[in-house]
């Protein structure tokens, strides 16, 4: 690959990213646009790149967005090369954790697209995806893997899952996790309540913290 090809893939990837960002501040035919632009950068970076896996990886990112902006009959073909995109990056770096978490999560999206039943493959290669990520770097899909759970009844699991989330510091903000459609089978649970103050706590730990080394810094 010549440097010239490098540097033109390097600037085709960076567009195409940017396109995404773009997109995903937009709605409907305006965003449809900028994520069309945006395929066809990706789809312009030469397979020779070094960073191509990355190149699918958000490639797949983009799908997905665009994917969970569209009504289920819509949803499912957009999901589908998502997949297809991340399952790809993954064949050329199998260790990608953005992969592993986004694929599984666009695997969880068509499941749901296609309302199959909870033991359906979709289901479980999401569950697989999460577990990989998990085996790659711990807390970054256990949140996922929380809702997973949750939507098959599993408590305990679903409690711990959420609290290995909280102790990475890798969960959503209070509000969206009570407002998450996956977890409604566990928040009726008495520990729920209880877990969404735990976050609170920690949240002002941290930010105790945060004062006393800036205090020190001072010094």
């Amino acid at each position: 690959m010549s440097l010239l090809d490098y540097l033109l893939s390097g600037k085709k990837l960076k567009k195409a990213k940017k396109l995404t960002f773009d997109a995903r501040q937009q709605e409907g035919e305006k965003a449809d646009l900028l994520f069309k632009q945006a395929y066809d950068s990706f789809s312009d970076v030469s397979e020779s790149y070094s960073k191509y896996a990355d190149a699918l990886y958000y490639w797949g990112f983009a799908l997905l967005h665009q994917a969970q902006t569209k009504p289920s009959d819509e949803a499912i073909k957009i999901f589908e090369e998502a997949i297809n995109k991340f399952s790809f990056c993954k064949t050329i770096a199998p260790k990608h954790l953005g992969a592993m978490v986004d694929g599984g999560v666009a695997l969880l999206g068509q499941a749901k697209s296609k309302k199959v039943n909870l033991d359906d493959d979709l289901y479980i290669k999401a569950k697989e995806s999460f577990e990989s990520a998990e085996n790659i770097q711990n807390g970054s899909a256990s949140y996922n893997l929380a809702c997973m759970y949750a939507l098959q009844n599993e408590g305990d699991a679903c409690l711990k899952a959420l609290e290995n989330a909280r102790d990475h510091g890798l969960v959503p903000d209070e509000q969206d996790i009570i407002n998450d459609d996956d977890l409604q089978n566990i928040k009726k649970l008495s520990w729920f309540a209880e877990y969404i103050n735990s976050l609170e706590a920690k949240e002002e730990d941290e930010d105790e913290q945060k004062i006393v080394e800036i205090y020190e810094s001072d010094d």
